[in-house]
């Protein structure tokens, strides 16, 4: 596998509105987030609730949501509601006109938007990052990866919660063998499994281990994934909250050569503070950080 580095600073993304380092006063003992930050509401099922904003570009989400609608059902990418074979809070895979979808696509548009001049023989590596442990991020992994297969990108979705495994049971796989399996042995590939979305695999996380948290910090998740996996244009890992001493669970190790990061935030949970040292972390390790997204 070759990931292909992107020197993209955050600051430069069109539209996006990060959580600025330099704030003063003591406004990092707060909740996030302070005027003017973008939000989004719950990455949830769109019956209960649905993101409005996106820390990225932001697309008429009426428009986005009719023209996907049309090139999902086109593309035979949708399930039917009521799919045994996916969890129903993955609602971008039996849903293509909802609100809740489009700004999941608006979040993809984030990515896209900067790789419009990849090849077919780039793979991108992007991680999405909890802050702490009141952002639920599988869900929002989940279903991004769902709207980056229906764009037709042979998309890897990669659970890197050893200890807590959530996507075997959003995508209904098994979870025998996984990621934790792979660091553990030297050789063979990784036990990566069909989803019943086209375009979509999964590694899911593998049996949990005590050493499960040190397991995936022991050295870059790329150099461990290096030939053990097939092709793939897009990597995503879901890496939930990991504890803001010893470098947020020595995410720098972890993420080194990933071509990016998205970091959730809970509105009325997150600080200031350990997010602008998060971010200092992943600029200080080379890991561009693509948005900030807010949940509430």
């Amino acid at each position: 596998m070759r990931l292909r580095s992107t020197a993209l600073d955050a600051r430069s993304l069109e539209g996006a509105r990060l959580w600025p380092n330099d704030t003063s006063g003591d406004s990092g003992r707060g909740p996030l987030p302070p005027p003017g930050m973008p939000s989004i509401d719950a990455f949830g099922d769109p019956m209960a609730s649905h993101p409005q904003e996106v820390g990225g570009a932001v697309h008429d989400g009426a428009s986005a949501s009719r023209s996907a609608a049309m090139g999902a059902v086109r593309h035979g990418s949708l399930l039917h509601p009521g799919d045994p074979r996916v969890d129903p809070s993955v609602f971008a895979a039996f849903d293509a006109v909802g609100d809740a979808v489009a700004r999941i696509r608006d979040l993809r548009s984030a990515l896209s938007s900067r790789w419009h001049s990849d090849t077919h023989d780039d793979c991108r590596a992007v991680a999405l990052i909890g802050l702490d442990a009141s952002v639920e991020v599988a869900s929002v992994s989940a279903n991004l990866a769902v709207v980056c297969a229906q764009l037709g990108w042979p998309t890897l979705l990669i659970d890197g919660d050893i200890q807590a495994p959530a996507q075997d049971r959003l995508f209904r796989t098994a979870n025998q063998a996984g990621l934790s399996t792979l660091l553990k042995e030297a050789e063979g590939r990784a036990a990566v499994q069909p989803t019943a979305i086209e375009r979509l695999s999964l590694l899911p996380a593998g049996p949990s281990a005590g050493d499960g948290a040190e397991l995936i910090e022991r050295k870059p998740l790329a150099d461990a994934l290096e030939g053990r996996i097939g092709r793939y244009r897009l990597l995503l890992l879901s890496l939930s909250a990991r504890g803001e001493s010893t470098r947020f669970g020595a995410v720098d190790t972890i993420l080194s050569g990933f071509d990016g990061a998205l970091v959730l935030a809970s509105r009325n949970a997150s600080a200031l503070r350990p997010l602008q040292r998060l971010t200092m972390l992943l600029e200080e390790s080379g890991v561009p950080l693509l948005a900030t997204v807010i949940v509430p």
